[in-house]
């Protein structure tokens, strides 16, 4: 059932005294996640199942008749401190119905309790694990799970792994050397305000320095990465952080990123596939461009199989 944007506003509105208040404990508020995320129902026809992967649990979904040789590894929003694999059931299964590809979600470590570099430990051992299932990879995340997105290329091309064929990144969080300054400038977002991601900022990073590129990829090398997909959000904080990577890709030899800025938005708004019209045309737009991506992908390597 579709609802209009200003109502679904109002309602995200409310909640963020949730979010911002110092007396509602962690667990309450990573309930409330869970509901926001979790709204979304998985479309018919796509199946959803837990599995593990590399040693960490996962949520696959899988549309019928899906691409038997790809995959895409998403890695969920939250601020590296809320957010589940089962709670981006809907949103992966949406993601799963536009890309016509499996789509795993990794259940990575939380923080406080599992800070850096836990979660990108974690996104690399399902990526290890899921290179011997599937050929073709795509990696794609929201907002903390965007930054990990990133911060994962880094380490995979690092360590001379084979590369995602493209990555996805939907109102990425990239840079939290400004949220452990308190530095973020604010915007319109009906939810997200730059207290919240100071705190999320320091459950994360605790006493290391946020411009770690393992924590803050936008300061790590940008060369030789794969193609990047890039949605974001004209009244999201964290939009910056696109604009800044959008900049410095700019600047890089090769390089391949196309970035699709919706204005009047609200950070993550994808999440309200379903829901929201808007979200559903990014969500289909999303899965197709890295379907495409990859699709290419598979050609080329069916070419270089060809040549004798």
């Amino acid at each position: 059932m579709r609802v209009p944007a200003n109502i679904l506003r109002t309602g995200l509105r409310t909640l963020r005294p949730l979010f911002t208040s110092e007396r509602v404990s962690l667990p309450v508020k990573r309930r409330v996640v869970e509901l926001i995320a979790g709204a979304t129902r998985v479309p018919a026809g796509v199946r959803a199942e837990s599995a593990i992967l590399g040693g960490v649990p996962v949520e696959r979904t899988t549309r019928s008749n899906a691409c038997a040789d790809g995959a895409i590894l998403f890695l969920h929003g939250g601020g590296y401190a809320s957010g589940s694999a089962r709670s981006y059931r809907g949103l992966a299964g949406a993601l799963a119905a536009a890309a016509g590809l499996p789509v795993v979600v990794a259940d990575y470590r939380l923080a406080p309790e599992h800070p850096f570099p836990a979660a990108l430990d974690d996104a690399l051992s399902v990526y290890h694990a899921l290179r011997q299932q599937v050929t073709t990879i795509a990696v794609a995340g929201d907002s903390a799970g965007g930054g990990l997105t990133l911060a994962l290329a880094q380490r995979i091309r690092d360590g001379s792994v084979p590369a995602p064929a493209v990555l996805g990144l939907i109102c990425p969080w990239l840079d939290l050397a400004v949220d452990q300054a308190a530095a973020r400038p604010p915007a319109k977002d009906p939810l997200i305000v730059p207290s919240l991601t100071a705190e999320w900022c320091s459950f994360y990073v605790g006493e290391r320095d946020a411009s770690d590129p393992g924590i803050s990829p936008v300061y790590g090398d940008l060369a030789s990465l794969p193609p990047i997909i890039m949605h974001s959000a004209g009244d999201d904080p964290l939009a910056i952080d696109a604009d800044r990577l959008e900049r410095a890709m700019a600047a890089q030899p090769s390089s391949v990123l196309i970035h699709r800025r919706y204005t009047d938005r609200w950070h993550d708004f994808h999440l309200q596939v379903g829901a929201l019209a808007d979200a559903d045309d990014a969500v289909a737009l999303f899965g197709g461009q890295l379907a495409e991506v990859i699709a290419s992908s598979q050609e080329n390597r069916g070419a270089k199989r060809r040549i004798p």
